[in-house]
Formats: structure tokens, sequence, C-alpha cells
């Protein structure tokens, strides 16, 4: 099972990326290289390695080349390509993009909800908190069933919105079962907001 927060060093690559890059496609190791990728080239692996390789190379120049690549995979081909855009983003935006983050958690066509709130929690802020709300009373219904973002959504909730009416609404509908919660979210929950969940 997933950490209720993820916990990811994106300063890093993949060790494949370099290789495949510059060995195979024999191509300079720049942010404008992984650009003309993600803009020319229709091999999903290469693409997949030019997204994993603007973390390292990448600058904001990069965020609306990996937006558009977030929106337009389709998720039940390619979901590796819609979570690790959103990711690479979120280490080039430094918490400036949860907003986009909280937008895709509404958006239908983007699949990898999860991603999107393990994007939101790598600089966490408030700017997401109208979306992230939105999903949570469409989302989360009980504890037994939540979605596998259920946690996030709920300690996001706890720490931005803990006094909200909505919020409230929640959190009462998870404290009905809260016993069927997964152990290791219910444990977390009991011990950083004690006093919503203990």
């Amino acid at each position: 099972m997933r950490k209720v927060i993820p916990e990811w060093d994106l300063d890093n690559i993949g060790s494949f990326c370099y290789e495949h890059i510059t060995g195979k496609l024999k191509k300079p190791f720049t942010e404008d290289t992984m650009i003309n990728i993600l803009t020319k080239h229709s091999d999903w692996f290469d693409i997949l390695q030019a997204i994993d390789a603007l973390k390292k190379v990448g600058t904001k120049k990069s965020i609306n080349y990996l937006k558009r690549i977030a929106l337009e995979y389709n998720a039940t081909k390619k979901m590796d390509i819609q979570g690790t855009s959103v990711l690479s983003i979120a280490k080039l935006a430094n918490g400036q993009e949860n907003k986009f983050f909280g937008q895709l958690l509404l958006n239908e066509n983007y699949k990898n909800k999860w991603y999107a709130m393990a994007a939101i929690f790598y600089r966490i802020n408030d700017t997401a908190l109208p979306y992230v709300l939105e999903y949570g009373i469409n989302k989360i219904k009980k504890s037994k069933n939540m979605p596998d973002t259920g946690g996030m959504v709920l300690v996001y909730l706890a720490k931005y919105a803990s006094e909200n009416e909505q919020s409230k609404k929640i959190f009462t509908r998870i404290k009905n079962d809260f016993e069927e919660m997964d152990k290791e979210t219910k444990e977390y929950l009991k011990k950083e907001y004690s006093k919503i969940f203990g």
C-alpha cells in the first residue's frame, strides 16, 4: 500500500533516462531536446523518458508542454505519462501549479487522480483548496470505499479547511465507519489531526 503522504525525491531521474536520450536517441541532454521529443516524437517510451528528464534539465519554460501532455494522453493506455508529467510539473513549479493539479481532480479526462494529489503535496499550499474540497465532497462517502486519494484529501482538508462546513460533512461521513479505514491512514489521521479524528 502507498504511504498516506508520498515521499519522493523529485531531484533524481531514472537511471535509464540519460542513457536512453543520449545513447539510443543520440540527442543532447538539454531542455530543448526534451521539448522537441514531447512535440515531435510519437513513441510513448521516448516521451516518458523526456518527461522524466525535464525534472533535471527543465525550467518553467517546459511546464506548458508538460501540461499539454498530461491532459492529452489517454490515461487508460499510458497512465505513466500522465503521472510522470504531473510530477515533473510539481518539481519545476515548486508549488506554483497546485491550482492546476486541483483542477485535474475535477477533470474527467485526467484519470490519474492519485498523482494530482501527490503533486499538490510536493510543495503543499492552500491554492488547490476549492478543487480538493469539491472532489472530496463528490468522492468520499465513507471510510471503507474511499478512492486511493482519500487519505491525502482528508489530510489536506484537515490542514487547510478544518472549520469549513463542507469539510466537516466529509469528516462526519468518515467517522461513521472510521474503523473500516485502512490501518495506516487511520493511524496517521488520529496522530496528526487528533482534534478531528481522535
